[in-house]
Formats: structure tokens, C-alpha cells, sequence
């Protein structure tokens, strides 16, 4: 195999741990460590001790190695195993002042020690990572965590074979560092899979997906992980749905009621809790027509539905639902349809400019409130050269509309007699109507040569056909049968 052909392979197994980094540079690494008094001196460390003889500064290094052993040249060897940095610059300079009195000593830590953290078990593939003393476990596991890693279970088992299980959630839910530890020279990391994974929706002041250890269960998992319950929650119906079971792999639903003390449940890898609104099971009107529909012509009817309170008004649902109304909402022929069958009409247009609480509704429970399109037309019928639907425009005439329309089919009108209909049909005198949308007006056929155009045969057939029978039936009256020949 060339080398052009193995580099793909080359880059998978290898980019990881080409990418994998400690967190900070050296500089950065070196500064967090001196100041802070916990560090502990680890191998791969490397100190750098300055001190004063006959007006000449002179330097020394000092590294750790893999044994806890810093042998600082000329002097003596120190175990610095379980020490933290300040203890051992103190020992380091309480030994120069002893030799070398006035010499002012200072030892620093120039570059923090590099080691390797083996990581196994539920990962992408084991590895060894880089760290440093300041790493902390999370930081270490992130890239190489699988989708089924448990956060809740992870051993280190430290370089002298003991082990301890710590639970990241709760470092990170509670601020408890000690269950995200820094790692030590020597620890091996091991992942395991979680034992359950569910899904907290709904009224809960912390919802999402949560890893759950054995012994949890639905109580801790509400008041725990999703914080308790809010201020609206139905607690006396929390779902639990099961997408299978270990008995028939058939999913389940259970609802259970909260308040009962006495009440909990052991949830299963999967299951999804959710906690409805109590305003889920309040009153609920329906507003159904022309709403949130801004489209002139359109008689697509929508269907919003507003919860309510007992005893709540008509004019304080219509102000919620004012951003639904539009051009096209006809608010004064709107009427409320009970469940009973009846209807109400209102004006909201009026309700909501006035209101008056003489012109309000009380709601009640399963109402429809019904508004009705307004279609901004005139509908110009009848005998006119081109019937259709024209916009309307406020204080125009019938005579506008007919010439809009082409003005009269004079093959078929006479004169300037139209009929005017509303929306509802009422016949209104044209000379008093002021036109209203979707109002129709209507050009009869009136001309007389249009109807003898049109009946003119059929009158003529008639005409003659009476004209005979009258001729046979003089003849027949006039004729004597009995009269020999």
C-alpha cells in the first residue's frame, strides 16, 4: 500500500491525538499554578530557584520526575509526593538561607508538569489524553464521550489502585467540585453507559432530558433535577409515557396525581414525564371566522381558542384576540353561538370602542364566537356589460359601480332603475342607500324589444294557434249534422 493510500487511515487513528490539547498555554498553566496554593507538584514539573552570591544572581533548574524525586544540583534530593508547591518552595528556600544566609532565595514553578490520563470504557475508543493538575475530569471526558455515556457514574482509579465514583451532574446542578475532580499523575478514567435517560417536559422550573442513577425516581426527578414543579403545574395529572416495557414491548401511558404525598413511581430508560397547565383545563372560547387573515376575497375561516376565567367578560377576550382582527373582519355583525344552539349577536367593533359593560357578554364554556368576513366589494349583477366584484370605495354611487361594470346592456335595460341588496338580501331604494360593502347592485331587464326579441315566437306560435282553434270552433257551431244532403 502507498503512502497516498495509507494517509486517510494515517489521519483517522492519529488527528485525535494530534488534536488533543491541555487546556492554557505554559505561561498561562505556570501563573494559575503559583498563585494558587493548592497546586500540587507533580512529575514533568520544572521550578527554577534564583538566589544571590557575592553581588552575582545565580539560577538552578529543578524537575520532578516520574518518582515525586526533585534533586536540586548541589544540594540534596526532595520527595515531593502528596506536597503542594508553597510547601516545597518553602523547604527549598528554608535550605539556601541555611548555606547560603542573606543569599535571598526564590524559587518559582516555571512550567507545570504534562502527564497522560488513560480514558476507556464508554467512548469513542480509549485513548490517552494530556492533562495537567489543574484539569478537571469533565474537560477530559467531553471529546471523547459516546450519546449512551452516563455523567452521573465515573471511576478514577488513582496511580496506587484505589477508585472512586463520582457523579458530574452534581458538581455541575449543586457546585459540589468534588464530584468533577482534577486528575492526578497516574489516573485512569473509566466511562460507563447510563443506566436510564428521560425526558421532563412541561410545568417544571428546569425541563429537559436528564441521566438518572438506579435508586431515583419520579419524586426525585421532579423535585431535583427539574426543580419542582411551577406555579401553574397540573399536578394532580403528571404523564408518564413508556415507549415500551420489558414485559410485551408495547408502550404505556400513566397519569398520576402529585399531590398525594404517598404517591412515586420508578421510571424506566426512556420514559417522557410531562406536567400540563392548569390553565389547560380552564374554560376555553372559540374565535372562528376571519381571523388573522388580512387577505381581501378570502373566505378561509380560522379557528383560535382563548382560555378563560368564570365570569369573564366578552370585551376582555375580544381585546386579547384585537392583533387576530383584520380589514377583512366584519366585528359589528360578529354573534356568539352557545352550546345550547342559540345565538348572540354582538358589535365588537362597538364593545371595543365604548365599552359599555350594558353591551358586554358574560362567556361561558365552550362558546363560539363567530366573526364574519367583510369582503370589500361591490357586486354588480343584472344586465351590464360586465358583471363582477369591484373594490369598494367609501361614499361612491350605484352609477360608479354600473360604469365600472361597462355601464347598461342597452339591448336589455331601459332607463336608470336599479335594485340595491345587502349582504343579507334586504332591498334597500337607491336613491337613499349609502353603499356598504358587499352590497349588490342588481340591473333588471326591463327593455320591451328584449323581450319580444326573446317570447316574440313563442307569443306568435301562441296567438296563432288560439286564433285557429276559435275559426274550428265557429265552423264547427255553425255546421247542422242532422240536415240530409
Amino acid at each position: 500500500m502507498t503512502i497516498k493510500k495509507m494517509l486517510p487511515i494515517l489521519l483517522f487513528c492519529f488527528t485525535p491525538f494530534i488534536c488533543w490539547g491541555i487546556t492554557g498555554t505554559s505561561s498561562e498553566r505556570a501563573a494559575a499554578a503559583a498563585v494558587n496554593p493548592n497546586y500540587p507538584v507533580t512529575p514533568g514539573d520544572t521550578y527554577s530557584i534564583s538566589y544571590s552570591m557575592e553581588d552575582i544572581t545565580r539560577t538552578i533548574q529543578v524537575i520532578v520526575d516520574r518518582n515525586f524525586l526533585a534533586q536540586v544540583p548541589g544540594f540534596r534530593e526532595f520527595d515531593v509526593k502528596d506536597k503542594t508547591y508553597y510547601e516545597f518552595k518553602a523547604e527549598v528556600e528554608d535550605l539556601f538561607n541555611s548555606f547560603y544566609p542573606g543569599s535571598v532565595p526564590v524559587m518559582t514553578i516555571t512550567n507545570p508538569g504534562v502527564f497522560d490520563i488513560l480514558i476507556k470504557g464508554e467512548v469513542q475508543y480509549s485513548r490517552e489524553a494530556a492533562a495537567w493538575s489543574f484539569e478537571r475530569v469533565s474537560t477530559l471526558i467531553d471529546s471523547v464521550k459516546t450519546s449512551y455515556t452516563s455523567f452521573r457514574k465515573i471511576e478514577i482509579i488513582s496511580r496506587n489502585g484505589d477508585s472512586r465514583f463520582v457523579d458530574i451532574y452534581k458538581s455541575l446542578r449543586t457546585g459540589d467540585m468534588s464530584q468533577n475532580p482534577y486528575v492526578s499523575f497516574g489516573d485512569t478514567i473509566i466511562l460507563y453507559p447510563y443506566e436510564k435517560q428521560i425526558s421532563l417536559e412541561g410545568e417544571v422550573r428546569r425541563p429537559g432530558t436528564y441521566q438518572l442513577t438506579e435508586e431515583e425516581t419520579l419524586s426525585d426527578v421532579i423535585t431535583y433535577q427539574g426543580g419542582g414543579f411551577t406555579s401553574i403545574a397540573q399536578k394532580q395529572e403528571v404523564q408518564i409515557k413508556r415507549p415500551y416495557n420489558n414485559s410485551n414491548n408495547e408502550g404505556n401511558t400513566f397519569y398520576l396525581n402529585m399531590e398525594d404525598p404517598e404517591t412515586n413511581m420508578e421510571l424506566m430508560d426512556m420514559d417522557i414525564v410531562t406536567i400540563a397547565q392548569k390553565t389547560s383545563y380552564l374554560p376555553v372560547v372559540h374565535f372562528q371566522g376571519a381571523i388573522g387573515t388580512s387577505t381581501e376575497g378570502t373566505s378561509v375561516s380560522s379557528k383560535v381558542n382563548v382560555t378563560i376565567t368564570e365570569g369573564e367578560r366578552l370585551s376582555s377576550v375580544a381585546r386579547k384576540m384585537e392583533n387576530q382582527f383584520t380589514k377583512v373582519s366584519d366585528l359589528t355583525r360578529a354573534y356568539i353561538v352557545r352550546s345550547d344552539g342559540s345565538n348572540i349577536p354582538v358589535n365588537m367593533e362597538e364593545l371595543l370602542l365604548s365599552g359599555r359593560s350594558s353591551d358586554d357578554v358574560i362567556l361561558m364554556d365552550r362558546d363560539i364566537i363567530v366573526v364574519p368576513f367583510r369582503q370589500y366589494f361591490i357586486y354588480v349583477t343584472g344586465s351590464v356589460m360586465s358583471p363582477g366584484a369591484y373594490p369598494y370605495i367609501i361614499n361612491k354611487s350605484w352609477e360608479y359601480y354600473i360604469s365600472l361594470a361597462g355601464g347598461f346592456n342597452v339591448d336589455e335595460h331601459t332607463g336608470r332603475k336599479v335594485k340595491i341588496y345587502d349582504v343579507y338580501g334586504e332591498k334597500y331604494k337607491q336613491k337613499e342607500r349609502i353603499l356598504q360593502p358587499e352590497d349588490v347592485v342588481f340591473a333588471p331587464r326591463n327593455h320591451p324589444m328584449y323581450w319580444i326579441g326573446e317570447y316574440g315566437t313563442d307569443v306568435a306560435l301562441i296567438v296563432s294557434t288560439l286564433a285557429s282553434s276559435i275559426v274550428m270552433y265557429n265552423f264547427m257551431a255553425n255546421t247542422d249534422y242532422n240536415t240530409p244532403r
